[in-house]
């Protein structure tokens, strides 16, 4: 079941604090916030912010009160007290802080009336209340397209995309550090240890790093046991070929 619209009246909007004129508009009663989110009004965090979650936390408005749910390892911080695996009720102006890169307040919004008054006599911002024009059209961010039509591509947002169709999948953080490196060294053999290092920071021995490649072809090749994109060559390394290669089975 889709997630119910916001009332005008109980709806509110994330102000960012780090870039001033960044607002999110809380445009239904459940929003997901992580890195693997993927529902049209979830707020989706950058992939290489390893303190994150794929699904972090969620903001959940019931009754007329906005809650947040903290699902994560690392916790979320709101207004300087660590909220983990907890259920908190928010409240105008709480800070939000979830890993290195989201930074929020919550703003609760007091819709308008066309003369720019708010319907309940109020000033424009009190106590975290602030009054926005009915009707403001806020869209989602779009997601950013592949460059071209063949071939595996990954988005900034951690999305992969194969011969221009977006793929139904997730990465975990070590997958995605693993298409990050190799995509920085595309048609490379890139030699196991020098991989193992920029996927772990070392310690780990090269059948966890076979295991991660085989975990990673399933996602992303069309018949993983004959690889187009994701090829090992046997006591050297691995190679990535985005636009993909023809092979015979390993």
């Amino acid at each position: 079941m889709a997630p119910e619209s916001v009332p005008s009246l109980q709806a509110a909007f994330l102000q960012s604090n780090v870039t001033p004129n960044e607002r999110i508009i809380l445009r239904t009663t459940v929003v997901k916030i992580g890195r693997s989110v993927s529902a049209p009004y979830d707020i989706l965090i950058r992939a290489d912010d390893v303190q994150s979650s794929r699904e972090h936390a969620t903001l959940t408005l019931e009754t007329g009160q906005w809650y947040l749910e903290d699902e994560s390892r690392n916790g979320t911080v709101v207004s300087g007290k660590v909220v983990n695996r907890t259920k908190l009720a928010l409240h105008g102006n709480d800070r939000i802080q979830i890993g290195s890169s989201f930074d929020y307040t919550l703003k609760l919004i007091v819709e308008t009336s066309a003369s720019g008054n708010t319907l309940d006599g109020g000033s424009r911002s009190v106590n975290g209340i602030a009054a926005i024009p009915p009707m403001v059209p806020v869209a989602p961010a779009a997601e950013p397209q592949p460059p071209r039509q063949s071939g595996i591509w990954i988005s900034p947002s951690a999305v992969i995309w194969r011969d221009g169709e977006r793929l139904p999948i997730s990465l975990s953080r070590t997958e995605y550090r693993l298409l990050k490196y190799l995509s920085h060294h595309v048609g490379d053999v890139c030699e196991y240890d020098d991989v193992i290092n920029a996927v772990w920071g070392g310690m780990r021995d090269k059948d966890s790093l076979h295991e991660l490649i085989y975990r990673v072809r399933r996602k992303i090749e069309p018949n993983p046991s004959m690889p187009r994109y994701l090829v090992i060559r046997s006591g050297i390394g691995v190679v990535f070929f985005p636009t993909g290669i023809v092979l015979q089975p390993e």
